[in-house]
């Protein structure tokens, strides 16, 4: 009989990829463990379908837990290794308990970022060893031997024993990567129903030369000096991906340009495209400098349609949260104009912001918000979560932090910061209205050019808009959202996907409360009546535009739409980042043409994707003008 072996992975909800760290392991042990022939790894994938746990354990109980008793019968150690990160820990400790109750001597072994702090798990989870840092090695030598009386021997180890946490040596970092045998020798690059993975998650290089107190990447197990996997090896393995039909890389690596090999990825990259078409999108961590070297891939990747959008990770620009997260970002007067040139020459640049970090308030984050609208035409924010193995979750009552466990997100062990010394609870929580206000009306493409105008125009503040509009739809949509509790904000928070479905349903119904939230924000912070007056004339017309080209539900399709002003000026203008003219706004009749590619509430579900998949500029149709069909909307107000 063979020792039974079970390696257990989750991605995250947006992320149907190949088991790629659990693969790993299993490759390595195949090449470097002693007994590969006896040994039967098991990958258990479960993409990003947390919903079809319950099925698996219900068939592992009826099928593999007879395998497991009757290695133990026979002296063999079944084990269940689990590759535990954020987004899949509550999930997966369920999964241990289950497991250990159903076979109580049966191994369970967890690893990954989020048990770093081994201490959290070991007392009070059914589990029985943490593997500290990297685990190809650790996990070999443990399913070589796995007997008790062994563990002390061997490095990389944490478990408690008579009560007490054990922690083995240290174990060393793997400074060869290419001696780790590829994780493409172990697996599938085929889904259960023989398709290629949409996605794969591919690791050049290893190690982060910074030690943000917010990110256990540099702070962590694998160490602050970066190593790089051969551009030979590289070459090898993304042809191998391709051939598989898989459509997108994502890089694993923690800054992306910052090493020489880098520019020599780039380069094999965009050969593979030239001569297959794939991959159609690349995605990766930045280096968090914009070298000669970063720009030199970007403008690259971008040249070959391998670049979905580029980041500057600024994350705060809050001095104490600065000072506190040990971070020291870019001045303005550098990642401004790299901004401006990038948005001018069809880059998709954008910036990203941490909602929650220590040091932060939400009047300065407002503040820095609404200058980065006027610099970045896409700007993603995230809310802060603790992560373990983290200087900041180390000193959380020092900085006196309070969190909130977010469903959706690790479940009971996803702690969203909502409060600590530099911001109330209260606080806390708004800059999480504030955050969903984004992501739908940004993100979602529901009001972008409003927003980007105020911005530039420096009018009126653009963050308290963004409040205000939600709170105005959430009132406005409440009974179109079954069981929404508008005046809870981590409820609206959590539910941020059905009310965005809800909003893109309702056009009419939008625009129409979008346009009084912002007549009445311009008479609010405006004193003067005729410059008041003035800004409302263009918002009307800037929201025309939002409404034509936000995402739609329904097929693709084409529109021929109306506007009474340049519209082609102002959103070429908006587009470079730069302030339209009041000339732009004139009475001028104007006729778009726009491709709608809808999907809403089917393709997308999801605010996020509203940036993604919404109208666009076409070439005109064939029609002749007398036989077009023009569909007016150059203004949401009678008489604007």
């Amino acid at each position: 009989m063979q020792q039974p072996i079970w390696l257990l992975s989750l991605d995250s909800d947006t992320f149907p990829a190949a088991p790629m760290t659990t693969g790993g392991l299993k490759a390595y042990y195949q090449v470097h463990g002693k007994q590969p022939n006896q040994t039967d790894i098991q990958l258990v994938h479960f993409v990003n379908e947390p919903e079809r746990i319950e099925a698996w354990l219900t068939d592992w109980k009826e099928q593999q837990l007879a395998i497991a008793n009757k290695a133990l019968e026979e002296g063999l150690q079944p084990i269940m290794g689990f590759s535990v990160y954020t987004w899949n820990a509550a999930e997966f400790l369920d999964v241990m308990r289950a497991i250990k109750a159903l076979c109580p001597r049966i191994l369970i072994v967890a690893g990954g970022p989020h048990v770093q702090k081994a201490a959290d798990y070991l007392f009070s989870e059914a589990l029985d060893l943490v593997v500290m840092g990297e685990g190809e090695e650790t996990l070999t030598e443990l399913i070589d031997t796995p007997c008790r009386s062994q563990w002390p021997d061997i490095a990389g180890l944490a478990y408690v024993n008579d009560g007490e946490l054990k922690l083995t040596a240290a174990r060393p970092r793997q400074t060869d990567l290419d001696s780790l045998p590829s994780a493409l020798d172990a697996i599938s690059l085929y889904d259960g129903n023989g398709e290629p993975y949409e996605c794969i998650s591919y690791e050049t290089s290893r190690g982060c030369p910074y030690k943000c107190a917010f990110c256990e990447w540099g702070t962590g197990a694998i160490g602050t000096k970066m190593l790089s996997v051969s551009p030979a090896r590289v070459k090898r393995d993304w042809n191998r991906i391709v051939d598989a039909g898989i459509k997108n890389i994502w890089l694993a690596d923690s800054n992306f340009g910052a090493l020489r090999e880098d520019v020599e990825k780039a380069d094999i990259l965009c050969e593979i495209k030239k001569r297959t078409g794939l991959p159609t999108s690349f995605a990766t961590s930045w280096s968090k400098k914009h070298g000669s070297r970063s720009r030199q891939i970007v403008l690259q990747l971008h040249a070959n349609d391998l670049l979905p959008h580029y980041h500057l990770a600024l994350q705060t620009l809050t001095p104490l949260a600065l000072e506190l997260s040990h971070r020291k970002n870019m001045d303005a007067n550098k990642y401004e104009p790299i901004a401006r040139d990038m948005a001018r020459a069809g880059i998709p640049i954008a910036c990203e912001l941490i909602w929650g970090l220590v040091g932060d308030n939400l009047e300065d984050f407002e503040k820095h918000l609404d200058a980065l609208f006027a610099i970045f035409p896409t700007i993603h924010i995230f809310g802060y979560t603790l992560l373990p193995g983290t200087e900041f979750y180390d000193r959380r009552e020092e900085y006196e932090i309070e969190t909130l466990p977010v469903a959706g997100y690790g479940k009971a062990k996803g702690e969203y910061v909502v409060g600590c010394m530099s911001f109330p609870v209260e606080e806390g929580l708004e800059g999480y209205f504030l955050l969903t206000a984004h992501q739908i009306m940004s993100r979602g493409y529901v009001m972008p050019m409003t927003l980007r105008y105020l911005a530039l125009s420096k009018a009126t503040p653009v963050a308290g808009l963004m409040r205000a509009v939600l709170r105005a739809l959430c009132e406005k949509f409440n009974c179109d959202v079954s069981g929404l509790v508008a005046t809870d904000i981590m409820d609206v928070y959590e539910r941020r996907s059905e009310l965005f479905v809800a909003v893109i349903k309702h056009p009419d119904r939008t625009y129409e409360c979008l346009e009084q939230v912002a007549q009445d924000w311009a008479d609010t912070h405006i004193s003067n009546a005729t410059d008041a007056a003035s800004l409302k004339h263009r918002l009307q017309r800037l929201l025309a535009l939002d409404k034509a080209f936000a995402p739609r539900c329904g097929p693709t399709r084409q529109d021929t739409v109306q506007f009474d002003f340049d519209a082609d000026a102002v959103l070429d203008t908006l587009e470079n980042m730069e302030l339209p003219t009041p000339e732009m706004f004139a009475a001028k009749t104007t006729m778009l043409h726009l491709t709608i590619p809808g999907g809403v509430g089917e393709l997308i579900n999801d605010p996020d994707g509203g940036v993604w998949i919404h109208a666009e500029r076409a070439d005109p149709p064939d029609d002749t003008p007398d036989t077009a069909q023009p569909v007016e909307i150059a203004s949401l107000a009678a008489g604007a």
